[in-house]
């Protein structure tokens, strides 16, 4: 009879990290590519995109180091653990990503007072092209390992990824409108598709950034989570634990120092009975809800059975 291995057990905080590194190898590989060809041309959007790279390699480093940080157990300093260094994080990376932005905007409109010089097709073909597959396939490997983890962490990464992919199509596409301009006797119009195109992506690249940095000021403010949360967390424990539909019961769920926190206040009828059984089989029901939620999580509950 052939008997069979036992399955071996998957560390989340392993693989968060592994996934981490593997993006940081890309960084460090098109940081070096970026400013290889940020000395060989005067493209404002090469050059925004170089820097970008530096400042990811930076952050990609802080950010093994902090998943490496959030499996620590819980102490005396850090009661709720140290996953709250996770927004903070995510914080900076976002805001890093639009001070890039800023920054491109402010240098394109730069060039287009002082008059950007020729474009050089060639070169930046070469250097679009190839970046592009890398920034692709990270895209995607980063997108798959923050879906399979429910990573914060890989979640903001990828959207790094995402956003990359994005800048290196309108490159792409920017280079394509000016060669075409360029060949067509319009040459003199060429020089401007650049910073032109530059500008209108840095203010597309704003969006999600922002979105995320607003979201990681609330998780960090102590603040209510959103209401598509906090009704679907709702609906499911009333679903799926009939004693929350017997007795009264109160839930407020908010964020504190990037952990979930889920009180629960359950004010017990005087003439429907609510022993312990019952109350531990709905802790465990409620918990790994949760848990399917948001990694970082506490539940706290309180019984009023006097009510």
């Amino acid at each position: 009879m052939k008997k069979e291995l036992p399955l071996k057990k998957i560390d989340p905080y392993q693989s968060e990290r592994t996934s981490l590194i593997i993006s940081l190898t890309f960084v460090l590989i098109l940081m070096v590519w970026g400013l290889v060809f940020s000395e060989l041309t005067t493209s404002n959007i090469i050059e925004v995109d170089a820097a970008a790279y530096i400042i990811s390699g930076i952050i990609s480093g802080v950010t093994i180091f902090v998943s490496r940080l959030q499996e620590k157990p819980k102490s005396d300093d850090h009661p709720l653990g140290y996953s709250g260094f996770i927004p903070i994080l995510n914080l900076v990376r976002n805001l890093m990503i639009i001070e890039i932005c800023i920054d491109a905007i402010g240098s394109s409109i730069g060039s287009l007072v002082k008059g950007p010089p020729p474009p050089e097709h060639g070169i930046l073909f070469l250097y679009a092209s190839v970046t592009l597959v890398f920034n692709l396939a990270c895209a995607i490997y980063t997108h798959k390992a923050a879906v399979k983890l429910n990573s914060p962490l890989l979640k903001t990464d990828a959207l790094e990824w995402k956003l990359d992919t994005l800048s290196n199509i309108s490159i792409l596409i920017a280079f394509g409108i000016a060669f075409v301009l360029d060949n067509t006797g319009n040459a003199r119009y060429a020089a401007y598709v650049d910073p032109v195109v530059c500008i209108f992506f840095s203010i597309y690249m704003c969006i999600s950034p922002a979105k995320l940095f607003l979201e990681n000021i609330r998780i960090l403010s102590v603040a209510s989570v959103d209401k598509e949360t906090y009704n679907y967390l709702v609906n499911t424990f009333k679903k799926e634990i009939p004693v929350f539909a017997t007795h009264s019961t109160y839930f407020t769920i908010f964020h504190v120092a990037g952990i979930l926190w889920v009180n629960i206040e359950i004010y017990k009828q005087k003439d429907i009975d609510l022993n312990l059984e019952t109350i531990y089989e709905s802790t465990q029901k409620c918990q790994a809800i949760i848990n399917r939620t948001h990694p970082h999580n506490k539940l706290s509950y309180t019984y009023h059975l006097d009510a």
